[in-house]
């Protein structure tokens, strides 16, 4: 059985990029898509995804903060920050229980991008 990814991101067109990359490059199963921290948060709880990607800056609520309030009520949870917020904001999400950061732009036509990519999920979901 395939595992499961919700993707959040405030970009319809990003959302697109990455749940084709993660569905056709890992061959998981992209369960749930939102816009936003509090999409992230009722989608985790709902669908209990092996896997959720979050960007860092979105409206309502950051994917900071969606992180922080995942792992209080599963600290086992799997995030995954995609963003282009760089520098102390990659090691703080890091040092809050995120299991992985990747970059903005993503580079899915630059294939050492496209490996590290796919080497980060799979680290995340082999754990």
């Amino acid at each position: 059985m395939s595992k499961s990814v919700v993707i959040v991101d405030d970009s319809k067109f990003l959302i697109k990029q990455i749940a084709e990359f993660l569905s056709k490059q890992l061959g998981l199963e992209v369960v749930a898509t939102g816009n936003d921290g509090n999409d992230a948060i009722e989608l985790y709880k709902k669908h209990k995804p092996d896997l959720i990607t979050l960007d860092i800056t979105m409206p309502n609520k950051d994917g900071f903060e969606a992180m922080k309030e995942i792992l209080r009520e599963y600290p086992d949870a799997n995030i995954l920050m995609i963003s282009a917020v760089r520098g102390s904001a990659m090691l703080e999400c890091m040092n809050a229980g995120a299991k992985g950061y990747v970059e903005k732009p993503l580079k899915f036509s630059d294939a050492d991008f496209v490996e590290d990519f796919k080497e980060t999920v799979n680290e995340i979901l082999n754990k």
